[in-house]
């Protein structure tokens, strides 16, 4: 495609260790996943070329590679943590996040077909998990996450909807944030901390907070246009700060964790349409798995077509 802009089992605990090392940034126009050390910033090394066309979510999943939604080769990529690439994990039409549920199963949201589809943990297919459009689903984006009730929230960026779907069935349950709450508009990613819920919204160019139970809006969190925030997209806590990729300006940004006062560019050239991040390793100790035209009109994402 062209380049252009367009309108009963047993507990298996698992180590990971307790503070990430690395973050990962995916830019959607330079089709790969760049590493940065996190204490320094220092560019450590380019992930994914040749194997990423269109770099979206990632995530790691409970084996502990990284997964890596590539949109435009139809495909989620598994790479290790030093960035060697693994195999293709899935194929999918235009995938743009992932997430995995305690099982290990993955859910892979479809942007062109307004729908979230599931895996096996070896990556078999085992059918649509959303169906289309369901819940008003329109655009399915990288923030698709599993929330800390069970349920999976998907970002609906062109309704502006954040959306609450069954964590076992796909059923539809509710807006879990209507559009236009607080402002929301075009939200791509979606973070839970310390009981609030933390939604990017692209053309807002902001970081909107939320009650994590009820989706009431509480606050802006980081202000629109905050530092240069131009395209809030990719969004992730690590220490006392949050980072957010700032796409239309090829930065990713560095914020007060607790305040959302803006504190430095991490990264402030060397991008091409950095979308998501990803603290790797992830920093958690322990993980139990059951067995058993730009500024003219910005209603749009950035697609290649």
């Amino acid at each position: 495609m062209r380049k252009h802009w367009i309108l009963s089992g047993a507990l298996i605990a698992l180590p990971f260790a307790a503070h990430a090392d690395e973050l990962w940034v995916g830019s959607y126009f330079g089709d790969n996943v760049q590493r940065y050390d996190l204490t320094s910033g220092t560019l450590l090394g380019t992930v994914g070329t040749g194997k990423l066309d269109g770099t979206l979510g990632m995530k790691i999943g409970p084996d502990g590679s990284v997964y890596v939604c590539s949109e435009l080769t139809g495909s989620v990529e598994k790479f290790d943590g030093a960035g060697t690439w693994l195999g293709r994990f899935a194929t999918a039409t235009s995938p743009t996040g992932i997430t995995f549920d305690p099982a290990g199963r993955a859910f892979v949201a479809q942007f062109d077909t307004n729908s979230v589809t599931q895996y096996s943990p070896s990556g078999s297919f085992l059918g649509t998990f959303v169906a289309a459009g369901s819940g008003g689903l329109s655009g399915p984006d990288l923030g698709v996450t599993m929330g800390p009730d069970g349920n999976l929230y998907v970002p609906s960026f062109n309704s502006g909807d954040v959306l609450r779907y069954n964590g076992s069935t796909g059923a539809f349950i509710d807006k879990f944030i209507p559009a236009g709450r607080g402002g929301l508009t075009q939200p791509r990613q979606i973070l839970w901390r310390d009981g609030k819920v933390y939604v990017t919204s692209d053309n807002g160019n902001s970081v909107l907070r939320y009650d994590g139970t009820t989706g009431a809006f509480l606050d802006t969190f980081v202000s629109s246009g905050s530092g240069g925030l131009n395209g809030a997209t990719g969004m992730v806590f690590a220490g006392s700060s949050m980072y957010i990729s700032s796409w239309r300006n090829n930065r990713v940004l560095k914020y007060d964790g607790a305040t959302g006062a803006f504190q430095s560019s991490f990264v402030a050239s060397g991008l091409n349409g950095p979308v998501s991040l990803q603290l790797v390793p992830e920093p958690t100790t322990t993980l139990a798995l059951g067995g058993g035209l730009l500024a003219l009109v910005r209603t749009w994402r950035p697609r290649k077509t």
